[in-house]
């Protein structure tokens, strides 16, 4: 398989309100807030729901296949026969819960899960909301215990949970690194790309959602009890200035001949992924799939069926077509998402775009510990 597989718009259910922001990214008609904020891209993971319904959360490539049905029998490159992370498009109407995600250890121990959820939060916009400027809370105080944190759980303070967390505002362009384990929330007005370890495991310390709705032990620790659930939050102390300095993460752009190309998030940050951000004409080939999403505006034009023109086409993705020197191109529109098969050159021509890279190892998932706490 040497071609880019298109993917279309999974919208998958989730307990919060928001979408508006992601509707008027992928362009689609009358933008509003519901409770379908997120589209999973190059997923192979199931929604872990109250309702359960069979197979939401697989992307849906283009034809309306699922991608684990297109690319079943296909060879990631480096020996991979599964992605090892998942890429979702995320927009919050409302605060989302607080939580946590199980760290590796946690994840194999309560769970029996391969892996669990290191994820990163890359902001692509935001807006006003009733409570001011967007915002995330990261990581708790220096003062927190588990004892006080029970504590502030089992009486539902709220509030009381809020003041044990840093608070951040954030803005376009911010990204952010959140480690299994981490204590965190993303506030109200924060439209983000979030590319993540494979897992849906989300254990809740807020046990009533905005909307009111009260939320059963299943959705709130998935059956394991209060106290498994509360040894999977990271009690490290942390100044604000650590969490800033370690886990906001800033690394240079590079202008190279034809594009400004920026790493993101990079195997020294995490071995659970990589993002990169290529502007302008580049041409990408990994030994393993990428997936490819675009930041740039431009006209919908479906298929392979047109002649590359490397002189025109601005915001266009090109692959090598089967027949020898034949190459195929497509203009590429904001908001459109491409799995790419290991080893298929892919060329961009005046284009701004996301590229989310699988873990560094050759195995799916990796132990917390494969990075450093700064």
């Amino acid at each position: 398989m040497r071609q880019p597989i298109r993917e279309l718009e999974t919208r998958v259910n989730r307990t919060y309100r928001g979408g508006l922001l992601l509707d008027e990214f992928l362009g689609n008609e009358h933008p509003q807030d519901g409770f379908t904020p997120e589209d999973w891209v190059s997923s192979f993971t199931e929604a872990k729901n109250k309702i359960y319904i069979e197979q939401e959360g697989i992307t849906r490539t283009e034809g309306g296949c699922l991608i684990t049905d297109v690319i079943r029998t296909s060879d990631f490159g480096k020996g991979r026969k599964s992605p090892g992370m998942l890429v979702k498009l995320l927009d919050s109407g409302e605060r989302l819960g607080i939580q946590v995600h199980p760290d590796d250890e946690c994840a194999g121990r309560f769970f029996g899960s391969r892996c669990g959820k290191t994820e990163c939060w890359h902001i692509l916009n935001t807006r006003e909301n009733p409570n001011g400027k967007p915002f995330i809370y990261l990581g708790f105080r220096e003062w927190v215990t588990r004892e006080i944190w029970r504590d502030l759980f089992r009486r539902q303070d709220i509030a009381g949970m809020l003041h044990a967390m840093h608070a951040f505002e954030v803005q376009k362009g911010d990204t952010i690194l959140v480690p299994g384990g981490m204590p965190h929330a993303i506030g109200a007005g924060c439209f983000l790309l979030e590319l993540q370890q494979p897992s849906d495991y989300t254990l809740r310390a807020e046990t009533t959602t905005a909307a009111g709705e009260r939320l059963t032990p299943q959705q709130i620790h998935y059956g394991i009890g209060e106290e498994a659930m509360l040894e999977c939050f990271d009690y490290t102390p942390r100044t604000r200035t650590r969490i800033q300095n370690r886990y906001f993460l800033s690394h240079p752009a590079v202008q190279t001949s034809g594009c400004i190309r920026t790493e993101l998030v990079t195997y020294d940050d995490t071995a659970c992924f990589a993002l990169t951000r290529i502007q302008g004409n580049a041409v990408i080939c990994q030994d393993t799939f990428v997936t490819l999403i675009s930041l740039s505006d431009g006209s919908f034009s479906d298929g392979w069926g047109t002649a590359w023109n490397p002189a025109g086409n601005a915001g266009a993705v090109c692959s090598a077509g089967s027949a020898a020197g034949e190459v195929r191109g497509v203009p590429l529109t904001r908001g459109e998402k491409y799995f790419i098969p290991c080893n298929t050159p892919v060329r961009l021509c005046g284009c701004d775009v996301l590229i989310c890279h699988p873990p560094r190892q050759t195995e799916e998932c990796f132990p917390i510990d494969s990075f450093t706490d700064g």
